[in-house]
């Protein structure tokens, strides 16, 4: 049914929108195989906790399976069942060990106050992301961790490279205003 390549795969969403069971089935399989990776990989990134990201992505998928036809654009399945992984990672979040990729930030050697205070900045900062709209954590991750470009970020947002630069701006605007409290002070 597929050949390998992405770009078939507007084809492969319709063929498992379709009435018939068999090919439906086969055809989300091949979407699965194709993509069950690399998204894997994206919210490991997120959660790094290898069983729950498993677990977060099977749920994706199947979701994804359950409601594929609100899918609007069928050529941005794979960004479609990331922000669904992604939602499902933020309901599950106070299990998840880890949340994000800033506790590899830590350093457990600090002691007192120095130790305190960075902590406390580091929940700030986690906190701020959080509360930033999807987009621009995600475009934030995929350039300052991902080292993604802005070609690859806008395909991944359905948008264009150069408002991809307008959303990286925004997005570092947004995070600098909330971080304002932790600033150090002009003396």
């Amino acid at each position: 049914m597929s050949d390998g390549s992405q770009a078939d795969t507007p084809a492969l969403v319709e063929s498992a929108r379709s009435g018939n069971r068999q090919v439906a089935r086969d055809a989300y399989a091949a979407l699965v195989n194709r993509y069950q990776e690399g998204i894997y990989a994206y919210i490991l990134g997120r959660c790094r906790d290898p069983e729950k990201a498993q677990e977060v992505v099977q749920e994706a998928f199947i979701t994804a399976y359950t409601t594929l036809d609100r899918l609007e654009k069928a050529e941005s399945y794979r960004s479609w069942v990331i922000g669904i992984a992604l939602n499902l990672l933020r309901r599950r979040k106070k299990e998840i060990a880890n949340p994000d990729l800033l506790e590899a930030a830590t350093d457990s050697r600090q002691t007192g106050l120095e130790g305190l205070a960075n902590q406390e900045t580091l929940e700030a900062v986690r906190s701020a992301i959080e509360e930033l709209p999807d987009n621009y954590r995600t475009a934030l991750q995929m350039h300052y961790f991902d080292k993604q470009r802005g070609r690859a970020i806008g395909a991944e947002l359905g948008v264009s490279e150069g408002a991809v630069h307008m959303i990286l701006l925004r997005a570092r605007k947004a995070l600098s205003e909330k971080l304002k409290a932790f600033a150090p002070e002009n003396d």
